[in-house]
């Protein structure tokens, strides 16, 4: 056999190397593979859980979270209904397991025998005599229009969690979550099935935390010649949802003729670095405009001691991510990013439990024949790492029977 090289820059592999600090080899791979931009070299660099995109861009995860959390809260009778792929198999594991531990009323069913793919009339009907009220369909269910609608007309609820192609027309489900589905709001149509249900779990988690749904704007105020720029992100569950930016010279203008205060209103404003803030808004608007806002530095420091005392100008030259990113990032993004990590780290997010259910993940999404890119590289890279270092006990049986302990 004989391999032709595609000839490639050397100027290009040097900037490469230079901006995310590969080695020669790996840059002229990447080059070859036409994987030349910073938000596609990131999943072939990094495998750091934190760099997968956020659940809540699905525009449905709220509802499908706090449909959810209502089950829980009312004892609801709850069905997981399935493929009997590996897909499928191991999304109705993964949702099985995760709604178990937190309560919940749950069982499930995959098809056997001659039964064919996707949900029932049989199954809803079934699930109805047991008093059932929810309905989720994983890896299945975006083309079970009727069986959806018989579910509804017997006041059954149903949530579809899937990655397959949909129709013109969409079942009459509670939410969808599905990436392939035209306005799903998410950056990455290739998930497996298994995937797409650990995105709803890792939601549901934060769902069940103290910040969930609530309004945070991180604020941060810095001098620019004459003048002083004060810039804003207002978040929801981890996603920048807007952003301001206002430069301002001193005595110049009043708060009330910015945009600042509309922006601010009603959110919960952090800051970094408390006493250098208010001493530069006293600055711009004197010392009779009050803000009221949070130090969350410290708190910052307490779960990464590594950032412990730094500014902001410093931090966004330390983030790594940002590396990866189009545009140069300022010390507002630096303070967004470290807020994130902050937030993953101290809610335990990628914990021993993600850990375990990434093996999973994996094995569903090589199993399913899912393309190796994207955020799909960072899920079965980590999944694969977890099943040679501790297989759970089913994988465990499993390659013991085909003598694979011990072995890659």
């Amino acid at each position: 056999m004989i391999w032709n090289k595609k000839n490639i820059s050397r100027e290009l592999v040097k900037e490469i190397t230079g901006r995310y600090g590969c080695d020669a080899l790996t840059a002229s791979i990447l080059i070859r593979r036409g994987v030349i931009e910073g938000p596609d070299i990131l999943f072939y660099l990094e495998d750091d859980l934190r760099y997968l995109h956020n659940p809540f861009l699905f525009s449905a995860m709220e509802d499908t979270v706090d449909r959810i959390l209502t089950a829980k809260e009312e004892g609801e009778k709850v069905l997981i209904f399935g493929d009997r792929d590996v897909d499928g198999i191991t999304s109705t594991t993964l949702l099985f397991q995760a709604l178990t531990d937190i309560g919940m009323d749950v069982t499930w069913k995959v098809p056997s025998g001659n039964e064919s793919y996707g949900l029932s009339i049989a199954a809803v009907d079934e699930h109805a005599k047991n008093y059932g009220t929810l309905i989720i369909t994983v890896d299945c269910g975006i083309s079970c229009i009727e069986e959806i609608a018989h579910a509804n007309e017997l006041n059954i609820d149903v949530i579809v969690l899937d990655h397959h192609n949909a129709q013109d027309t969409l079942p009459a489900a509670v939410s969808i979550i599905n990436p392939k589905v035209e306005g799903s709001g998410y950056p990455f149509r290739d998930l497996a099935g298994c995937a797409v249900v650990w995105k709803c779990i890792s939601a549901l988690r934060f769902g069940m935390k103290e910040l969930y749904k609530q309004e945070i704007c991180l604020l941060n105020v810095r001098p620019a010649n004459e003048a002083y720029i004060i810039e804003a992100i207002k978040t929801v569950n981890m996603i920048e949802t807007g952003r301001i930016t206002e430069t301002i010279v001193p005595g110049m203008i009043s708060i009330e003729q910015t945009r600042l205060i509309p922006f601010l209103q009603g959110q919960q404003i952090f800051v970094w670095d408390a006493p250098m803030q208010t001493k530069q808004l006293e600055k711009i608007f004197g010392k009779g405009v009050e803000f009221n806002f949070f130090d969350i530095s410290e708190e910052v420091g307490k779960i990464i001691p590594a950032v412990r005392g730094m500014s902001l100008l410093k931090l966004k030259d330390l983030s790594r991510i940002a590396r990866y990113q189009d545009a140069p990032a300022g010390e507002l993004d630096g303070f967004f990013n470290i807020f994130i990590t902050f937030l993953q780290k101290k809610n335990s997010l990628f914990a021993k439990r993600e850990t375990e259910e990434l093996q999973l993940v994996a094995i569903g999404t090589l199993a399913d024949l899912m393309p190796l890119k994207n955020e799909n590289r960072i899920l079965v890279r980590q999944g694969l790492a977890a099943i040679n270092t501790s297989p759970r006990p089913g994988l465990a049986e499993l390659l013991a029977r085909q003598n694979l302990i011990g072995k890659k």
